[in-house]
């Protein structure tokens, strides 16, 4: 016996599907395909007298069934409809960073920006701060150098963050960052020193990462970015940690240094070419004209007396394997 099959209902008759049904009524048979479907829809039944024949039934039935049917379907779409802004209005409360990279970067165009994001964030931190500072920031002003180091100082002697800190070689020969290591060691800090070329970068709470402009040509020497991608700092912190663990100890860094006649600035460019630069290169990497480069190389030959960048990568030699011994 053939039943009403709702998942059927909703298909509109075909044109011989319609004269089939006509042709029912009338008293005729139809095809079987035809009589297949109108008897799904709930239009025509088997006769109980004539077996293999069908009788039509009243279309304003079937019609009022499939109008009832389509009526609780809406409603059922209505009410689904009606959790549309509910869950949205989850969205306040879900942390993208706790499973995806969330926000990815933001780039800073000022050292003023970079300097003000950082102390907004720094001051916010609760865990660790660790920083690669491959040479002294010469180029910053005294005021953003007192407002960075007094920064710093306070977070640790707030007992609430830890910080640690790589500086390159260059650092051992600065007086101003040699008193500023001994007052961050004292107020709790941890300071190693790297012989090699590293990237300035800058981790607070595996939350935030600040580095130098990579991305964009001709923008401040000192512009940056603020990343936030999850995935990226904590690559970054990976990194930043297998360079720790390679690291010296400033004291011990320091004690091999010995007699320190070049300016920090010098020991960098030394360093560049130390691992491979030419001094078109190293200018670039440090932000500076080639001139400068040449006028530094010119003071620290004088400074060491020696007469070529020959005898004065020698003595660099010499010298770095001291502080990274």
């Amino acid at each position: 016996m053939q039943t009403y099959n709702p998942a059927t209902v909703g298909q509109p008759l075909t044109a011989e599907e319609q004269v089939a049904y006509k042709a029912i009524a009338a008293g005729g048979d139809a095809d079987e395909k035809s009589t297949q479907r109108l008897a799904e829809e709930g239009l025509i039944v088997p006769d109980p007298y004539a077996p293999g024949r069908w009788v039509a039934m009243d279309p304003r039935a079937v019609a009022q069934r499939l109008l009832a049917d389509e009526q609780e379907t809406l409603a059922r779409s209505l009410e689904r409809m009606r959790q549309v802004p509910v869950i949205e209005g989850l969205a306040a409360h879900f942390d993208a960073h706790r499973l995806y990279g969330g926000p990815g970067s933001e780039f800073l165009p000022t050292m003023a920006q970079v300097n003000d994001r950082l102390g907004a964030v720094s001051t916010l931190a609760t865990k660790e701060i660790c920083t690669v500072q491959p040479a002294p920031p010469a180029e910053r002003s005294a005021e953003v150098k007192r407002l960075g180091s007094d920064r710093s100082i306070a977070l640790l002697q707030s007992g609430r963050v830890g910080m640690r800190l790589v500086y390159g070689i260059g650092a051992l020969a600065d007086e101003a960052t040699r008193r500023y290591a001994d007052a961050f060691i004292a107020a709790g800090g941890q300071i190693k020193v790297s012989a090699a070329r590293e990237q300035r970068l800058i981790i607070v709470d595996q939350d935030s990462l600040f580095v130098d402009d990579y991305v964009l040509e001709g923008t401040e020497s000192h512009s940056g970015w603020h990343i936030r991608d999850r995935a990226t700092i904590a690559w970054a912190k990976a990194a930043f940690d297998r360079l720790w663990e390679r690291a010296r100890w400033w004291s011990e860094a320091l004690a091999e240094a010995g007699d320190i006649r070049l300016s920090p600035r010098q020991l960098d460019i030394l360093g560049l070419f130390d691992a491979g630069l030419d001094s078109r290169a190293a200018a670039k990497e440090l932000g500076v004209s080639p001139r400068t480069v040449a006028t530094e190389l010119t003071e620290a030959k004088s400074a060491l007396g020696v007469t070529t960048t020959y005898q004065l990568m020698a003595w660099y030699g010499r010298w770095a394997a001291r502080a990274k011994a």
